[in-house]
C-alpha cells in the first residue's frame, strides 16, 4: 500500500508580501510590451548622463539630510537610485542600479501595503 504524501506548510509561515507585488509587476510588464531602445536616449546621451549625475547628487544630498533629521522618505531614496542608474556609462553598472531601484520600489510598495493594513 502506498499512501499519497500531503505537503503541509509549517505552522505560522506567512507568504512573502513581495510575491503578490511581483505578480502585479509581471502583469504591468506584459502591458508594456517589448520596446527596444537604448537606456540613454535623446540627441546627446552624454549630456543627459551628466544631468542625471547632478540630479543623483542632489537627491542623495536630500536623502542624507533627511536621514540625519530622522525624516526619511521613499521619494528621495528612489529618485537618487533612479538618477544614479541612468548616470552610469557602463551598462552592467546601470543594470545593477536598475535592479537596486526595482528592489527599492518593491520595498516602498510593501511599506504602503503595511500602512494600509
Amino acid at each position: 500500500m502506498t499512501e499519497g504524501k500531503t505537503t503541509r506548510r509549517p505552522a505560522g509561515r506567512r507568504p512573502d508580501p513581495a510575491t503578490a507585488i511581483f505578480t502585479e509587476v509581471r502583469a504591468a510588464r506584459k502591458l508594456l510590451g517589448d520596446k527596444p531602445m537604448p537606456l540613454a536616449g535623446g540627441q546627446r546621451p552624454t549630456k543627459g548622463r551628466a544631468h542625471h549625475q547632478r540630479e543623483a547628487n542632489r537627491w542623495r544630498s536630500i536623502e542624507t539630510s533627511r536621514q540625519l533629521a530622522s525624516t526619511p522618505g521613499w521619494d528621495s531614496t528612489l529618485l537618487a537610485a533612479c538618477f544614479e542608474a541612468f548616470a552610469e556609462q557602463d551598462t552592467q553598472h546601470s543594470r545593477d542600479g536598475l535592479v537596486r531601484l526595482a528592489a527599492l520600489a518593491v520595498a516602498a510598495v510593501e511599506s504602503i501595503d503595511r500602512e494600509a493594513a
